[in-house]
């Protein structure tokens, strides 16, 4: 058995998923056995949402704390089934996304996350695999998105094309073809998720997020505002790519509340546009591919919004579209789910690489193992 643990950008929560695995590598059976998730505690989960970076003494601490925060959702998931440390071969991990700098001309780059896997080892006493980015990154590719293998080996089919579509803060989609092997997979971030839109809910509404998209549903999308979004060069941008929280917000938050001013577009219009923006991109992303798939696999607490899903299905009609649930996976800790896939490869040293999507040079074994 394996734990997955993630941790929300801006401290919107931790994840943590518990897993079976029978076999190994590409013949691996998975089935989740439960799934907890969890609030950041104050004040860190203020600051973690802060836009301007701290002090570097400051990142340790959070490094630290957000270490031990992770490591009481393990225990915690662990206590849902009754078993002890012991019994679980490893954690999978993926911290808190704080800098992601993309490599240039194929070289360079590089990320930085925060929650501190040594602290996540001593305080549950189980191995644990992190930096799975980084590990592609040092391969040559752009560093994700990472749960693309994962996502592979649990939802491919020799009949139907799947395309999962994780709709976290950051939006991506992952398409494996009819029969598609491991190396054909297509996965790539298509763009902001809800960090736009829980950004404008808290500036607007005063609060955490459009959860169920009612506020966003009361407004008229404004087109002409939308068009002027559409043109950002990175909507143009081929695959392989990655984009990440910060990019989307601070200062291109503001030059997006400027748009807004100019556009004469009132808070609940902005809210309806910048979720429009998510649902338009993800289509597009799907709608680019070499066929349509038979089924969209929705996943990621942004798919609970029934306005955001309501539009990426009607824009993706008449494919089938699906909640990640209907495949026995928890909606809000999906990609902790492929996290544990991923650390459970990599302690049988197998590359659990989609190398192609990310632009790697080759398949490699990623993750580091920090024992406790």
């Amino acid at each position: 058995m394996f734990v997955g643990v993630t941790c929300g950008r801006g401290g919107r929560g931790i994840d943590a998923a518990l897993i079976k695995v029978v076999g190994r590598g590409e013949r691996m059976k998975v089935e989740q056995l439960s799934a907890v998730s969890r609030p950041v505690p104050e004040p860190l989960r203020t600051e973690l949402r802060a836009e301007r970076a701290p002090a570097a003494g400051r990142l340790a601490e959070w490094d630290r704390e957000l270490g031990r925060v992770m490591a009481e959702a393990c225990r915690d998931v662990l206590e849902e089934r009754a078993l002890l440390p012991r019994e679980v071969a490893g954690v999978g991990m993926k911290g808190h996304t704080t800098v992601y700098q993309p490599p240039a001309d194929g070289k360079g780059g590089g990320v930085l996350e925060l929650g501190s896997a040594a602290t996540l080892a001593r305080q549950t006493g189980m191995a644990v695999v992190g930096g799975f980015c980084g590990s592609d990154m040092a391969a040559g590719g752009v560093g994700g998105p990472m749960t693309a293998w994962a996502e592979w080996l649990m939802l491919r089919d020799r009949r139907l094309s799947r395309v999962v579509v994780q709709l976290s803060a950051i939006a991506s989609i992952t398409f494996v073809g009819t029969g598609a092997a491991a190396c054909e997979v297509v996965a790539f971030d298509t763009g902001a998720g809800t960090v736009l839109i829980d950004h404008f809910a808290r500036q607007l509404y005063d609060r955490a997020m459009d959860e169920d998209g009612s506020m966003a549903a009361r407004g008229r999308v404004d087109e002409a505002m939308l068009n002027e979004l559409l043109a950002r060069d990175y909507f143009r941008q081929a695959p392989p790519k990655r984009t990440c929280p910060a990019d989307w917000t601070g200062e291109a938050a503001q030059r997006i509340e400027m748009m807004a001013g100019r556009h004469r577009c009132r808070a609940r219009d902005l809210l309806a546009t910048v979720t429009e923006l998510t649902a338009r991109t993800v289509a597009d992303g799907v709608l680019s591919q070499t066929e349509r798939p038979h089924e969209v696999i929705l996943a990621g607490g942004g798919a609970r919004n029934i306005h955001l899903a309501g539009r990426v299905r009607a824009l993706l009609s008449p494919c089938s579209t699906y909640g990640i649930g209907r495949y026995g996976l928890d909606m809000q800790a999906h990609a902790a789910v492929c996290y544990a896939v991923l650390a459970a490869a990599r302690m049988d040293k197998v590359s659990a690489h989609c190398h192609l999507a990310t632009g790697a040079e080759e398949p490699a074994i990623l993750g580091a193992v920090t024992l406790p």
